[in-house]
């Protein structure tokens, strides 16, 4: 039961409310308020803290407002951020994990991107779906700014719209609240609410986005880790249950159904696809090396493309590069990355060697691809340590289930040149 009634309110013009629901972990909370203290302007910060042993203590925290609402008992998170929700007094909200670290101006930029969308998130290390990327390794707090500085300045401007984001940093107006409803309370303690609740907005016409320009760091799921570790929950049947849960209510798998267009929009130039067999696209010149798929083009890609120095604007390779011998894997790359425009489109799916049994079963798979993978196609390290020419901008990355325990690992990514 809700501990007030929702009524709407307006909220305070140009006042960011933080939400910040607490279960135990005093460090780690103070840690992450500590990141937003130094790193955000104009905001309040509401912690509902969900039962803590002993009660949360807000740390000092000079003119910046910090008020706790305390629950004797942990009522699960998604009563938790409707109650913090409902007593904030900002017009935009953000839900904060409290083992997140925010970055300079992460918050901010997120509130700005409301002019665009209606819900955003940013990307980060640790999360489910398309917000999990890689960036260069940071091991204390001024490295992890100094990388997500380099990222924006990289990535200014982007965004990707999605069907939903993953709630460790979630930002939207209060309106948005007002005109969705509650967060669903019946998922306790937690798991897939905030998936539900981008639908909900979805049905109503919101936009949902996640920003490509602003990185946070995300311990991820510590909460649950605590409670399993107490023998208070199990936490993959939890998820299970609330995964069939809304199967049942949207009618899908909504962890395979964040990408709202799945295939890269074409260019009007030259767009390739690999390793065709049977399945020819539209727009595409369709390549295989075996004759009796009739593709447009007869080749084998490790022999070398049929085409100038960057003058292709997209490839797409679904289920090809797992066929290729893994000591050809890198001369492969490389010429992919030789043909494609500056920016231009790489549209990769292969089975994920990491999860469920693809990769594996089929016989005639002779390399095998993880997300970590991708490190040798779009770090700089990696590159220069293997001498790799092919040098990627991973845009977005997803596991995506086709069933009996197969996943596909989604990499749409674009060619770095000139640099």
């Amino acid at each position: 039961m809700r501990m007030v009634e929702k009524e709407d309110k307006q909220g305070q013009e140009g006042l960011i409310s933080i939400v910040m629901p607490v279960l135990n972990q005093s460090d780690m909370t103070h840690e992450a308020l500590q990141a937003i203290i130094e790193n955000t302007e104009g905001y309040e910060i509401v912690i509902v803290d969900n039962g803590s042993d002993p009660p949360f203590q807000p740390p000092f925290s000079g003119f910046n407002k910090i008020r706790v609402i305390r629950n004797e008992e942990n009522k699960g998170y998604p009563v938790a951020i409707n109650q913090g929700v409902q007593e904030a007094k900002g017009d935009t909200i953000v839900l904060l994990n409290n083992d997140v670290i925010v970055t300079p101006g992460a918050v901010n930029r997120l509130v700005d991107w409301l002019e665009e969308f209606d819900i955003v998130g940013p990307i980060t290390n640790y999360a489910g779906g398309l917000q999990a990327v890689q960036i260069p390794a940071y091991n204390s707090i001024d490295e992890l700014n100094d990388e997500a500085e380099a990222l924006f300045e990289s990535s200014e401007g982007e965004s990707q719209e999605v069907n939903w984001i993953i709630g460790f940093c979630m930002a939207f107006k209060r309106s948005t609240w007002d005109q969705v409803g509650d967060f669903d309370e019946s998922l306790w303690p937690c798991s897939g609410e905030e998936l539900n609740f981008c639908l909900e907005a979805k049905d109503k016409g919101f936009k949902i986005g996640i920003v490509l320009d602003t990185y946070v760091h995300h311990e991820g799921s510590i909460t649950f880790t605590d409670l399993e570790d107490a023998g208070q929950l199990k936490y993959k049947e939890i998820c299970d249950r609330n995964d069939k849960y809304l199967a049942d209510k949207w009618g899908f798998n909504l962890w395979n159904h964040q990408l709202i267009k799945e295939d890269v929009v074409l260019a009007s130039g030259t767009n390739l696809n690999l390793g065709c067999g049977f399945k020819h696209k539209e727009g595409y010149i369709n390549i295989d090396n075996r004759p009796e798929v009739e593709p447009d083009l007869i080749c084998d890609v490790i022999e070398g493309l049929p085409y100038e120095d960057s003058s292709v604007d997209s490839i797409r390779a679904h289920d090809f590069l797992e066929h290729i011998p893994i000591g050809k894997v890198i001369p492969v790359m490389n010429e992919i990355w030789r043909v494609l425009k500056p920016g231009g489109k790489f549209d990769s799916s292969t089975p994920d060697a990491e999860h469920g049994q693809g990769a594996f079963q089929d016989p005639t798979h002779v390399s095998f691809w993880t997300e970590n993978s991708w490190l040798y196609y779009s770090e700089d390290k990696p590159r220069d340590l293997y001498g790799i020419n092919a040098n990627f901008k991973i845009k977005s990355l997803a596991r995506v289930e086709s069933g009996l325990r197969i996943y596909h690992l989604r990499v749409i990514a674009e060619a770095v040149k000139g640099e």
